[in-house]
This record gives structure tokens, sequence and C-alpha cells, in this order.
């Protein structure tokens, strides 16, 4: 109990007890879900707080965010800077782990939200880069490694894999389309009728060749965002048409579901902003025929 207890919930901790499971040293292959998130644009954060603010506000997000992880089954694997690093399905069996991953990004949202409200109440106590603190969350769901790595001196419960290195991926590219939560195909696939989704996009990320499905999780069923009831058609249109290669009407639908993208502060762009470059490019270029509709990423 006590190896597992500052990064596992209590429950599960009860669950592997109850159960005899004692995780093994060195690795174990399984089926899980990885989790990333960090805060956008930290570096300023730093620019703006004095060490010890910078600590204290570290803190306050960090603990609440991992509150809602160890609530919904996850294991806190490391913290990065102001990165949470997690996983789900490990070390005690979790069922549904891809629902628990998305829900808990969800949460994390909302939550984030609260405390955003909480540090504009609390005035000239913080810098204005602070009320607008975001995250970003990349989430990926397949065949990993878990367990104890490190030295003989100092181990760490951990996860190892490319499906771990594409959530981490996910996690990053999320800011070239001003997203905050990016869900490759296989999280999706496995809790798609229990939340409302955006159709991203096929990337190839840096260092694959195969292209991968993402999605952007937008909220829980029946609680959509205002003006994502008329935002999803339009963007979903748009999209159809540029898979169609029918440039020049796909450029027409994503100005006019960009009009419907919530600008909130602090976001620099959208999902249908960053396609109409990509449309007049291919209009002049026309990827052919055998196109399968993915797009490369230049950049981690």
């Amino acid at each position: 109990k006590n190896t597992f207890g500052t990064y596992i919930s209590p429950e599960l901790i009860d669950q592997m007890y109850d159960n005899k499971e004692e995780p093994q040293l060195g690795g174990t292959e399984g089926y899980h879900t990885a989790f990333f998130t960090d805060i956008q644009s930290f570096s300023g954060f730093s620019e703006k707080l004095s060490p010890s603010e910078l600590v204290e506000l570290l803190n306050d997000y960090l603990t609440e965010m991992t509150d809602i992880l160890l609530d919904n089954k996850g294991t806190l694997d490391k913290y990065i800077g102001d990165a949470i690093v997690a996983f789900y399905g490990a070390p005690a069996p979790v069922d549904d782990h891809e629902y628990w991953a998305c829900l808990t990004a969800v949460k994390m949202q909302d939550r984030l939200a609260e405390l955003r409200e909480k540090w504009q109440g609390e005035g000239d106590r913080w810098p204005e880069i602070v009320h607008h603190m975001q995250n970003r969350i990349g989430i990926n769901t397949g065949p990993m490694v878990t367990g104890n790595m490190g030295s003989a001196m100092r181990m760490n419960y951990t996860m190892m894999g490319d499906t771990v290195n594409l959530a981490a991926r996910l996690e990053a590219s999320a800011k070239q389309y001003g997203i905050y939560i990016q869900v490759a195909e296989e999280s999706y696939k496995a809790c798609k009728d229990k939340f409302i989704w955006r159709d991203l996009d096929f990337v190839i990320v840096m260092g694959k060749t195969e292209p991968a499905q993402v999605f952007e999780l937008v909220a829980e069923i029946g609680n959509i965002p205002a003006g994502y009831d008329k935002l999803l058609p339009a963007y979903d249109e748009a999209l159809k048409l540029y898979r169609n290669q029918e440039w020049a009407k796909a450029i027409d639908a994503f100005k006019a579901s960009d009009e419907l993208e919530d600008m909130f502060p602090g976001r620099k762009t959208n999902p249908s902003r960053i396609y109409i470059p990509r449309c007049e490019h291919y209009k002049d270029n026309s990827p052919g025929e055998d196109w399968d509709g993915s797009w490369a990423l230049t950049s981690k």
C-alpha cells in the first residue's frame, strides 16, 4: 500500500490489496491509456511571477489537477515542471480506462475554468496571464509497457512505448489547432457515445509514416458549449468538402465555420482557421487521387 499510495487512488490500492495483485518489478505489457497535460505558454508565467509566486501557483494547480486524476482511476506517472504524465489501467486493472481518461480531461478543463474565476476574483494578486491560464491534454490508447524502471538507487513506476509517444505528441500538437483536448482514434472509439467530439484530422506525426486519426474532445454528452450546436455541423460540412478535394467550396465553408468559433482570450487559432491555408495550398498543389486525407506535422 505504501508503495503506490502517492500515485494511485485509495480505491485502486484497496482493489489491488484485496485481489492480492502485486505489481511486478520490471516491465509488464498491457493495453492501457496514456495521458499528458501541461500549461499553455508556461514560460511566460515565470517571466511575470516571482519564484515563490510561481511555486504557489503551480502547487495550487497541480494539487487540483492531480486530485481529479486520482479520483477518476488514473495513475500519476510523474510531474515534469508544469506537465502531468499519467496513465490508466495499471498497476490495477481499470474497466473502460479510455472513458476515465477522457472524463478526467473534461473535469480538468472544468476545474481550471473555476480556478481562473478564483484568480480573477483575487484582483491584482495575479497578473493577467494567470487569469487566462489554459492547459492542453493529449490522450492515446494502445499497447505499452508499464512497470518499475530506473536504477537500483531510484526507480519510478512509469510507462513506455509508441502509444505513449503519440499521446505526448497529441498534447503538444493541440496547440497547432487551437484546441485543448486532443484524442487519438483508439481512445475515441471506446467512448465516442459518452462525449461530444469534433473530427479533427488525419495526422502523420514526426518520426512516423502512418497517419493517425485524431479528434477534439469537446464536452460530456448533454453539456454542449454555447454555440457548438451550430459550429460543429458547419465545420463537419467544411471538412467533408476538404476530404473530397473541393478546395474552393471548402475554403468558403471553413471561413463560415470560423465565424462561429469561440475565440476567447488567449486563443490564437481554431480548427476551422487552420484548414483555410491548407485548402489554398492544395488548390494550387493537388495531393492526387490516391490522397488519404492526411497532413504531416512539421513540429513535435
